[in-house]
């Protein structure tokens, strides 16, 4: 069962390295934070021109690129829980990833490796479930038997989330893991591009002058609701949602499950 958690982990981290590699861009330097006071030398209220129209970025105003950027990292890093959902081309193969996370560590969704098969995860407290589908269970289980792969199908695999094999997948669950890996990033100079929309909510388009956008909301706050990278060794659109949403906390039914001492002994074939 071992690659099982292999997958999933492959899975998170590409995802989670794709979006660190375009929020690299979203952490400026502190150093202009504070403002020049003003002398005596400068405009008085009568003198200072009237107000100019805001650059585009709706709700940002005359925000510089990086300090929207800024935002963005910042409401992102102060989620207590997200979705992420999208694809990312590795080594040629396509990566899908749509997952609820929590930093309790708590994550329902699924996983799909185009050469391997897809599975779901649900993890809750303590408990995993996973439901491999069937070219998993023969890809990257190494399960050949028919007749077995006939009788798990459609099935979820129950076990502790701290032994194997679940132990692996379920650290993949964790948000805080993915917020870690973006939390230490630094500016690589952002400029700002259109006003467009991420599934009907406004958002400001970035750049970061290589293969990464980010588009940042501009109503509410400032998360950024997609991420998409042209790397052509990496090609990958990243969407968030659902920020400070619970996880769904839908389990499987009883007669839909196998625990792994059952897997491993046989007992649940007829």
């Amino acid at each position: 069962m071992s690659l099982i958690t292999r997958r999933t982990r492959v899975a998170a981290a590409a995802m989670a390295t794709a979006a660190m590699v375009a929020l690299a861009g979203c952490s400026s330097d502190d150093s202009n934070d504070e403002e020049t006071p003003s002398t005596d030398s400068e405009s008085t209220p009568e003198e200072e021109p009237e107000d100019e129209a805001p650059e585009a970025g709706g709700s940002f105003g005359d925000l510089e690129a990086d300090e929207i950027g800024d935002q963005a990292l910042d409401a992102l890093l102060g989620a207590d829980s997200l979705r992420m959902a999208g694809s990312v081309e590795q080594a040629g193969d396509e990566i899908s990833l749509d997952l609820h996370l929590s930093r309790e560590g708590d994550c329902a969704g699924s996983v799909s490796v185009a050469s391997q098969g897809s599975f779901e995860i649900i993890k809750l407290g303590d408990e995993v479930w996973m439901k491999p589908d069937t070219t998993f269970w023969q890809t990257a289980v190494g399960t050949a038997d028919q007749e077995i792969l006939t009788q798990i199908d459609g099935f979820y695999l129950y076990g502790p989330a701290n032994e194997a094999p679940m132990n692996s997948s379920a650290e993949s669950c964790n948000l805080e893991t993915f917020l870690g890996s973006i939390g230490a990033t630094s500016s690589i100079g952002l400029t700002k591009g259109e006003e467009t929309d991420v599934n009907g909510t406004p958002v400001l388009t970035l750049h970061d002058g290589e293969d990464a956008t980010i588009l940042v909301a501009s109503e509410g706050e400032p998360y950024p609701l997609r991420i998409e990278s042209s790397d052509p060794s990496a090609p990958s659109v990243i969407d968030f949602s659902a920020f400070d949403e619970p996880v769904p906390t839908d389990q499987p039914a009883a007669e839909e499950v196998i625990t792994i001492e059952d897997l491993q002994s046989g007992a649940f074939l007829n």
